[in-house]
């Protein structure tokens, strides 16, 4: 009876054992790592939007615009288009003077604040100028931005679920799978970042391509007439003076030429004897 009771005990502590150890299987089995399961379903864990890309109030709207006028003074227009631009706070991106025959030119590229962009198109129209063309546009890039900002804000919630899934990585294999994942997303992320940015700065500073030109009067026929005959008295004494220093400059050979000339006769004679 003693040495049954012993049995019944050992029999009933290895059954214990084997639960505890199948329990804990399962708790390992529930917690084990899935690469393959995460990667095909990665959390959606909320990323905040980087500061740059944060969506202000109310649309975005890039203006342009071109605008050209001929001036009577091409020095003084300039200088009050600088003095337009220093009170809005824009300034030339590209500045170009160009001079063709008896017209001047000045090509500048403007960038100036959106919300001043119909002031400085309103202060240039009253000028003193002539206008010769305009032409305003307007593009609406809200949802391009709004789409954006929604596709980076998950690109990034992907990008730290694969550096999450990156740290528990084991085989090389899986390794080299989720580093391949992290590359594509940040080359996508940096992408979208620098469409962002470009579409900012097209939206906060307005763009307008200005031309002004100007005339040189022409001279009057007869005073241009009388110039003419000036030049080419001038141009012709000048041709002769060109005439007499390339002759100074043969002189040996003309010296040879009068030195036979003189000669010729005893030349003559001296040939003839010879004969």
């Amino acid at each position: 009876m003693r040495y049954l009771l012993i049995l019944c005990v050992f029999l009933f502590s290895q059954c214990s054992d084997q639960d505890n150890y199948l329990e804990s299987e399962k708790a390992m089995g529930d917690n084990s790592y899935d690469m393959e399961e995460q990667m095909q379903s990665p959390r959606t864990a909320e990323a905040p939007p980087p500061p740059e890309t944060e969506l202000e109030k109310g649309s975005k709207i890039i203006k342009n615009g071109n605008i050209s006028f001929e001036v009577d003074d091409l020095k003084n227009s300039k200088s009050s288009v600088d003095t337009i631009l220093k009170k809005l706070n824009g300034y030339y991106e590209n500045e170009q003077f160009s001079s063709y025959g008896n017209q001047n030119n000045y090509s500048l590229k403007i960038r100036i604040p959106n919300l001043r962009f119909d002031t400085l198109i309103l202060l240039l129209e009253n000028g003193k100028g002539k206008l010769l063309d305009k032409t305003i546009s307007a593009k609406d890039v809200t949802e391009e931005y709004m789409d954006l900002n929604i596709r980076l804000t998950n690109n990034l919630a992907y990008l730290n679920q694969y550096q999450e899934i990156l740290k528990k990585a084991k085989s090389i294999k899986e390794i080299l799978e989720v580093q391949e994942k992290i590359r594509s997303l940040e080359e996508e992320i940096d992408s979208k970042k620098g469409r962002i940015k470009f579409l900012n700065d097209k939206v906060q500073f307005s763009t307008v391509m200005l031309e002004l030109s100007a005339y040189n009067e022409i001279e009057e026929t007869g005073n241009s007439f009388f110039k003419s005959i000036k030049s080419a008295f001038q141009n012709g004494f000048q041709l002769l003076l060109n005439i007499i220093i390339g002759l100074v400059n043969l002189w040996p050979i003309l010296f040879l030429i009068v030195l036979i000339s003189l000669m010729r006769k005893n030349i003559f004679s001296f040939f003839k004897r010879k004969k």
